[in-house]
């Protein structure tokens, strides 16, 4: 898999939803969309990269474009969740797994976690041998940042909080931003890293008994998929996001990047069929916390959390919509 082809189409649509014109954007870094996107060898040197993350924050006007993109961009999107808990037990394990796969996505970082006495660090160190890139530099330390305690809050049952962060690019008038996205205090430094309580080391990931995405691949092959009456790419939108579902916050344009085209071509084409995205989410939370509350053993609380609910109440008010019942009634009818 091309994992660089897969970062840029990520980016590109991210910028797309910030009204960038993505043709514009990727003629200024001298590519063509059209070849980003179909082509089976797309690549781009590291000046053009330069150029293109230099545009972009140009042309979304925010400083922070790496930050932000990072908090939203999936792991399930690069195709690597499966290498990564397939080896995993805890959040250790998961972290020394991703660590040896950061040069599958960049060559100006490496990944490295410290242990101290009472904490451990997440950190990332630059490759030196880029410095002419700083652009580059500077938005993908960012993003890595923001990746990286994203994915870790989606593999675990609960937020997955930092006690601080250190980042060469921080910017004091920007803290607010920052908070938002990071949820601790931030420190200017000269290398970027993650500091958390080191008991947090060995929690259990979500799916550290390994079946998990199994069942919920199961459940795509034995579930009767309403969609496939209703057209052939409503049904691979729909389990497409059923099999990822342990990542609950992937967005509608990392599903469009999963089957190579624009937000609006996704949005028309389901149209076309007669479905659309918000309701196919809809249906896919439905069908996943009925299955989870009949066959599995996990909490209300935790099925909440898996299906991307901030409270218990507000899943809990959704399944009752569903089914008539509360989640704790209908499993004991079950």
């Amino acid at each position: 898999m091309n994992y660089t082809q897969t970062f840029l189409k990520a980016l590109l649509l991210y910028c797309q939803q910030q009204n960038v014109d993505i043709d514009t954007l990727a003629s200024r870094a001298g590519f063509k969309t059209i070849d980003l996107f179909t082509a089976d060898d797309f690549s781009i040197d590291h000046n053009q990269l330069e150029t293109l993350w230099k545009s972009s924050v140009q042309l979304t006007t925010n400083p922070l474009l790496g930050l932000h993109f990072g908090s939203t961009m999936q792991i399930a999107a690069l195709d690597a969740v499966g290498q990564i808990i397939q080896t995993s037990n805890t959040i250790k394990d998961a972290l020394l797994q991703a660590a040896s796969l950061v040069h599958l996505l960049t060559d100006l970082y490496s990944m490295q976690l410290v242990t101290h006495e009472e904490t451990f660090s997440i950190a990332f160190k630059k490759n030196r041998k880029f410095k002419h890139y700083p652009n580059t530099f500077n938005q993908m330390g960012d993003f890595l940042m923001a990746f990286t305690l994203h994915e870790l809050e989606g593999l675990l049952l609960k937020p997955f909080l930092p006690i601080k962060a250190h980042m060469p690019t921080y910017q004091k008038a920007l803290t607010s931003s920052y908070h938002k996205v990071l949820n601790c205090p931030i420190h200017k430094s000269d290398t970027y890293s993650l500091e958390f309580d080191k008991q947090h080391l060995n929690i259990p990931i979500i799916t550290a008994n390994h079946n998990l995405q199994q069942l919920l691949l199961n459940h795509v092959a034995n579930n009767n998929n309403h969609y496939d009456k209703q057209g052939e790419f409503s049904s691979a939108v729909f389990n497409f996001l059923t099999t990822n579902s342990y990542l609950f916050s992937i967005n509608i344009d990392f599903v469009a990047s999963h089957f190579n085209m624009s937000i609006r071509s996704l949005q028309r084409k389901l149209k076309e069929e007669g479905a659309s995205y918000n309701q196919i989410v809809e249906d896919v939370k439905k069908s996943l916390a009925i299955h989870y509350i009949k066959h599995g053993n996990s909490t209300v609380k935790e099925i909440a959390h898996m299906l991307g609910y901030a409270e218990t109440s507000g899943f809990a008010k959704a399944f009752k919509k569903w089914t008539g019942k509360t989640p704790t009634r209908f499993r004991q009818n079950r």
